[in-house]
């Protein structure tokens, strides 16, 4: 009778000792479980971030942006390596100042500047470790973007090229006309350059300079009837403005031309300059390579390609007869 008791009270204590160590064991494999899945789910919310500000859609900052998400797309960066966060400052300084900062809040890997208002705002609010990279910037140097953690694609223009073909359609040229807005970089250097080479045909250029789009209505009068024709920089300002430009231009006989060949479709005439869907693959590629860890061959570079567009129905409306000689394509 003793001796039975004593044995289930040792099945007794054996089964409560089997079933904490039971229930520990599944305790662990519940605490394991959700841990690892926890981990899956931060892995794959630790994205690499890449914050974009573009300055203002026209058609050049627009391909630029298209190709950049293109080179990432291709290279498997996005969407499965890194997420894009956008944002478009509408033309105004002030919003690309708080974009940058809001961009930079976040230490993204790399802020992508497009338009170089934007690029000096990203320039002054990242920190860290993050990599400014920027697109259409047509002088890195005057923008103060020579620096460490810094990388872009420059649309330096052929400023000489185009007006060299543009003397094979007005051999006659005497005077360019050029509309800008003093407080962009971009075109003022451009414009010095564009002074220079034309002096050394003798040909004379008269300016007129805005402030903001609204003022192009006047800009055009004080031009009218003093200039053979109308010389487009990369000025933000002056090309979000084109198609009222071209209106007019038409209107007063005056023929464009530009170092920028998305303008063409919006009535510039002669166009030569950087492909800015390609200049957004070039840096696309580039940052690809430093996600991959392979460095780049040189931080800022040129961009790679340049096309030659001329618009035919504007020079039939105006008059002009383009020579054979001159086609279009890369060059």
């Amino acid at each position: 009778m003793a001796r039975c008791f004593l044995m289930k009270s040792i099945l007794a204590m054996f089964s409560r000792f089997v079933l904490a160590i039971f229930s520990r064991f599944m305790l662990m494999m519940f605490v394991c479980v959700n841990v690892f899945c926890y981990a899956n789910i931060a892995s794959a919310e630790e994205k690499i971030l890449i914050a974009v500000n573009q300055f203002v859609s026209h058609v050049a900052l627009d391909k630029a942006n298209s190709g950049l998400k293109k080179a990432l797309t291709d290279r498997g960066i996005l969407p499965d390596r890194a997420r894009m966060i956008f944002g478009n400052s509408q033309g105004n300084i002030t919003n690309s100042v708080q974009i940058s900062k809001h961009h930079a809040s976040l230490e993204p890997a790399f802020m992508v500047s497009i338009g170089t208002p934007s690029a000096q705002t990203g320039l002054k609010a990242k920190s860290g470790k993050t990599i400014l990279g920027f697109l259409a910037v047509t002088d890195p140097a005057a923008a103060n973007l020579e620096q460490k953690q810094v990388i872009g694609v420059t649309d330096n223009p052929p400023i000489r090229e185009l007006i060299d073909i543009t003397l094979q359609v007005f051999p006659e040229l005497k005077t360019v006309g050029v509309i800008s807005n003093a407080g962009e970089v971009n075109s003022q250097k451009v414009i010095e350059n564009l002074e220079k080479i034309l002096a050394g045909h003798n040909i004379a250029l008269k300016k007129a300079v805005i402030t903001n789009p609204s003022d192009i209505k006047a800009a055009m009068n004080k031009l009218a009837g003093s200039v053979d024709l109308i010389y487009i920089p990369q000025d933000n300002s002056v090309v979000s403005a084109l198609s009222h430009i071209a209106r007019l231009s038409n209107s007063l006989n005056i023929p464009l031309i530009a170092n920028d060949p998305t303008l063409s479709a919006s009535g510039v005439m002669i166009a030569l300059g950087a492909n800015y869907f390609s200049s957004g693959m070039q840096l696309g590629n580039m940052i690809a390579d430093l996600i991959e860890g392979k460095g780049v061959r040189q931080n800022i570079q040129g961009s790679d390609k340049k096309e030659l567009k001329i618009n035919h129905k504007i020079a039939k409306m105006l008059g002009v007869s383009v020579p054979k000689n001159i086609k279009e394509g890369d060059k």
